[in-house]
């Protein structure tokens, strides 16, 4: 019988990302996309960062918490596979697993009191952080490793081919035009869903909600609403 050790959060993770939608499939792939993590206040002394800062990258250990119950599946279709071929869960980096432990590797801004700011997250906001480690370039990263199917980088649109109209641009701030356009640039859309031209997308981001539709190859913003505070 394996012996239970349950997790508990050394903290909060805060991101762009109010929903699931629009969040980067991988960590480092909106480098715009900038996280805080806010430890809990008895893991935020400064001794348990110290000597932090002399890393660039982290490794965040976190939890899916807007998943669903995983409902025993052994199989998952990953979106770089087009979203019909399946594999098996531990062959993915799927969110839906028996166990909803994700894994980010994010660029360390600084090291604040109580505080990491990072960048390149790819999680939604309140995600809970159950440990954060240093990235070791000199072990773990291996250029002769093998990933076949999922070796490359996602491809990603040509700046030419993300349109911000001027009056939605000029309302944007420009942080959020910024990782409007590194998100954009990505396949935001479920793998297994055809592009369709007609098709209004939406995320919300960054306060902001966005929406675009296909145009060919061009992704067009058609609309970006403030989201109100309700003060």
């Amino acid at each position: 019988m394996v012996n239970s050790h349950p997790l508990h959060p050394v903290a909060v993770l805060r991101t762009p990302f109010a929903e699931k939608f629009g969040v980067p499939r991988q960590s480092g792939l909106a480098p715009a996309a900038e996280g805080r993590v806010e430890f809990l206040p008895e893991f935020a002394a400064p001794d348990f960062t110290r000597g932090l800062e002399a890393f660039s990258h982290v490794w965040l250990v976190t939890g899916f918490h807007k998943n669903p119950p995983w409902d025993g599946s052994a199989t998952v279709r990953p979106p770089r596979l087009g979203g019909n071929e399946r594999v098996g869960v531990f062959a993915s980096r799927s969110p839906l697993r028996p166990n909803g432990i994700g894994l980010s590797l994010v660029r360390l801004l600084a090291v604040e009191p109580g505080v990491l700011r990072v960048a390149g997250i790819d999680c939604v906001d309140g995600t809970p952080v159950y440990d954060v480690k240093p990235y070791l370039p000199y072990c773990e990263a291996r250029p002769e490793a093998r990933a076949d199917w999922a070796a490359a980088a996602p491809s990603v649109r040509a700046a030419g081919q993300i349109h911000i109209p001027p009056e939605i641009a000029a309302a944007l701030p420009e942080e959020v035009a910024t990782l409007a356009r590194e998100l954009l640039a990505l396949d935001l859309q479920p793998a297994y869903q055809a592009a369709d031209a007609g098709r209004v997308y939406g995320m919300t981001v960054a306060g902001w909600n966005l929406r675009w539709r296909l145009a060919g190859e061009t992704v067009e913003v058609v609309a970006a609403e403030p989201i109100s505070s309700g003060l």
